[in-house]
């Protein structure tokens, strides 16, 4: 065998060329023959990486002439040229507080492409029908979907059997007439669909799923919506969709039954996977591809990451990093990120247009404004007929409202305002266009009196940090009232003598989704110029780590321990924020918007907690930390411990309850219009039945309901009181609002 390896060294340092450059260099003789056969697998290892990319691009540009209209040629260069592996998962990240946290709580995670080639398509491999990948927006829905879709055709899949498949986008591709994804499937060419899989991208941006039919509600025309499409894909071999996290907000083990029957019995079900953010290594690996020969530029991209780390983990901001490396920038907020891009963008579409400073400026000050009204008719769009583009005629007529030269000027590359191939204008990414209406928003109170944020869960986002949350209307539940057992049963665990169980009757009201943010306070404050006690007093009672003390220097400005609260912390609920001052929000809100606010009586808050619940908590009798924000260190009724934070967590944290409500259990008290008095629910029950009870007409203190971070659990429980005087504040004590048409 030795002898073999020697002949074959021998001969590879014969070839031309080689044996004598390597002697040149001095080297013993001796190990001029192993040193060759290194050279030339090294050489042909390099050749064989180009012939490689070579070949797959190849497969690339022929597969991507199947995909149009859906998908444009340089849309597919772009998202396939630095493409880092889909990882995914079946629980879904979003319980976590962070990306690492959730990598490492996990459990199992998928390479979801060699994933779905190996097993899901892989006919001697037992598998779902329909496959459902969620993420959150700007986490690469897309990215996988064309990604999947290329490898199967590449010179290089290994995996077995290339399927046909086929590829199409729920977004319409006409601006002014919707087209229906369930015609273009029906038309679309296929000769042999048993054996097709069907891949669809995009169910959010479906024109469909959300009808203006009055009839019906936006849950069930959203069903129906799936319902049709799972029909007309039955027959294809396999179906994969994705979507936005926030149409499914089940718990990833709440299964979504669909109606086509089994072979065996039963019904199909949805097989979840949901797409993690960039973990350490694939931002690193990402970068590495990015800034192959910038050693400088990636250095600067690292830092950047590193100081924004959690927010910049979402692959749609790592591919316009190199706008945030220009400048030394720490960046606390997803607004603060956007808000650069968008300078950033319409600086460089300035310096390649105008050469003198003064018509460079006017010339941004044009294409800012005509970005701002191409994204507000977009909006229109979406409400009208569910499109997020608008026509080239439509956006020549708004840029001469603007006085930006259209005519002379395409939205072509990697502009952040893009024109297809059907001169149909629109925003690169969604986010983009929803950071642009949570701006006009924040900065425009009637317009954010009126926004729709139905399908822009990233622009209610943007809300929270802008802090206006409390003023979009869109924000606020419509609870239907009804007759219900107000208190707990005697036989509750942990149950008070002050939750005596009595018939109440309610009537409609509607209650804001979310308590106030701290943006939305500082908002307040920064018009109105109040004081709020604890700044009158000049102290609040903060948390040490351990107990409660008294400090001084502590207001709404600060967290649980009293460290002051960064930009980044907006989107959490105000603390340190007594009854008085919650009231005078209200008073504030209604004068600035015209409208009337005021916050929930008991009853209305304990109705909305429950959400048609009988049990301690809406999410049944039990409660969970990765339900809900309180001390898991004391869980209800002998159930199992959990996490005990020892902070807030953004109003948005969690699933939602039956009725769409965010974090009625944890995370802050929340203080109702109530008078406080132990033996009011005994006087009701004497009555047989109240309607709209308000309390007590006097007394010395008002109720707070719902438990808070540091709670434990017994005291996050639907039926559990609390009260404080009316002056009362401490890191634990919020407020959320009712909205009086």
């Amino acid at each position: 065998m030795f002898y073999a390896m020697d002949k074959i060294f021998e001969e590879i340092a014969d070839l031309p060329g080689i044996k004598a450059l390597l002697k040149l260099t001095g080297i013993d003789e001796n190990y001029i023959s192993l040193l060759s056969l290194i050279v030339v697998v090294t050489v042909s290892w390099a050749i064989g990486i180009v012939i490689k990319k070579v070949l797959e691009w190849h497969g690339v540009i022929k597969k991507a002439r199947d995909l149009k209209p859906e998908f444009e040629k340089d849309y597919i260069k772009e998202l396939s040229k630095i493409f880092i592996r889909t990882i995914a998962a079946e629980k879904s990240p979003n319980r976590y507080d962070n990306p690492g946290e959730a990598y490492k709580h996990t459990g199992k995670t998928y390479d979801l492409i060699d994933f779905m080639l190996k097993k899901s398509f892989n006919e001697n491999v037992e598998s779902n029908k329909y496959y459902l990948v969620l993420a959150d927006s700007g986490m690469g829905k897309t990215s996988f979907m064309l990604n999947l879709y290329l490898q199967n055709y590449s010179y290089f899949n290994f995996f077995g059997k290339r399927y046909t498949i086929k590829l199409l986008r729920f977004q319409s591709q006409d601006a002014d007439k919707p087209d229906d994804i369930l015609e273009r499937i029906t038309n679309m060419k296929c000769d042999d669909i048993p054996n097709t899989i069907l891949l669809l991208d995009g169910l959010d941006e479906d024109p469909f799923i959300f009808l203006k039919d009055k009839s019906l509600s936006d849950e069930d025309v959203f069903k129906r919506r799936v319902n049709d499409i799972i029909h007309a894909t039955c027959k294809y071999k396999e179906v994969v969709i994705t979507c936005r996290t926030q149409y499914f907000p089940q718990q990833e083990d709440d299964l979504y039954e669909l109606s086509i029957r089994k072979s065996g019995g039963g019904f199909h079900t949805f097989q979840k996977y949901y797409i993690y953010p960039f973990s350490d290594s694939d931002v690193e690996n990402y970068l590495n591809k990015k800034y192959f020969f910038k050693q400088k530029e990636k250095e600067i991209a690292l830092q950047v990451v590193k100081k924004s780390k959690n927010l910049m983990l979402r692959p749609m901001l790592m591919s316009y990093i190199d706008l945030l490396i220009e400048d030394d920038r720490v960046y606390t907020s997803s607004v603060q990120i956007y808000d650069a891009l968008i300078e950033k963008w319409l600086m460089r579409e300035g310096q390649k247009w105008k050469e003198k400073e003064i018509e460079r400026k006017n010339f941004v000050i044009a294409l800012k404004k005509f970005s701002v009204l191409v994204a507000i008719e977009i909006y229109n769009n979406w409400l009208n007929n569910r499109t997020f583009h608008i026509t080239k005629e439509k956006a020549i007529e708004i840029a001469e409202k603007s006085q930006y030269p259209i005519d002379r000027h395409e939205a072509t590359g990697k502009s952040l305002l893009t024109c297809d191939a059907k001169l149909n204008w629109k925003f690169s990414h969604k986010s983009i266009l929803e950071f642009l209406i949570a701006k006009e928003a924040s900065e425009n109170i009637d317009f954010a009196c009126n926004v729709d944020f139905s399908g822009m869960d990233m622009a209610r986002s943007f809300c929270f940090e802008f802090g206006i949350s409390s003023f979009v209307l869109s924000n606020y539940i419509k609870i239907k009232g009804d007759e219900f057992l107000m208190g707990s049963p005697e036989d509750e665990a942990r149950r008070q003598k002050n939750e005596t169980q009595h018939l109440v009757k309610i009537t409609d009201y509607s209650l804001c989704k979310f308590a106030v943010c701290l943006g939305d306070f500082k908002k307040f404050i920064d018009d109105s110029g109040y004081s709020t006690d604890a700044e009158k007093a000049n102290s609040s009672i903060a948390f040490d780590g351990k107990s409660w003390k008294i400090k001084e220097g502590i207001n709404w400005h600060h967290d649980v321990s009293g460290n002051v609260r960064e930009s980044s912390e907006y989107n959490h609920p105000v603390l340190h924020v007594s009854w008085n001052d919650a009231t005078a929000y209200c008073a504030w809100l209604s004068n600035k918007t015209g409208k009337t606010f005021r916050l929930p009586t008991e009853a209305e808050w304990e109705y909305a907690c429950r959400a048609g619940s009988e049990k301690p908590f809406n999410t049944g009798d039990n409660l969970t930390t990765g339900q809900a924000n309180y001390d898991g260190n004391y869980p209800y009724n002998k159930n199992l411990k959990g996490v005990f934070r020892k902070n807030t967590v953004p109003v948005d944290s969690f699933e939602p309850n039956a009725y769409g409500l965010f974090n009625m259990h944890g995370n802050v008290w929340e203080w109702c219009s109530d008078w406080y008095d132990d033996k009011y629910y005994d006087e009701c029950k004497a009555k047989g039945m109240v309607e709209n009870p308000v309390g007590q007409y006097t007394s010395s203190n008002r109720v707070l309901r719902g438990g808070s971070w540091h709670s434990r659990s017994e005291g996050c429980r639907s039926a559990g009181r609390y009260d404080g005087y009316p002056g009362y504040r401490y890191g634990g004590i919020g407020f959320r609002l009712v909205f009086v048409p």
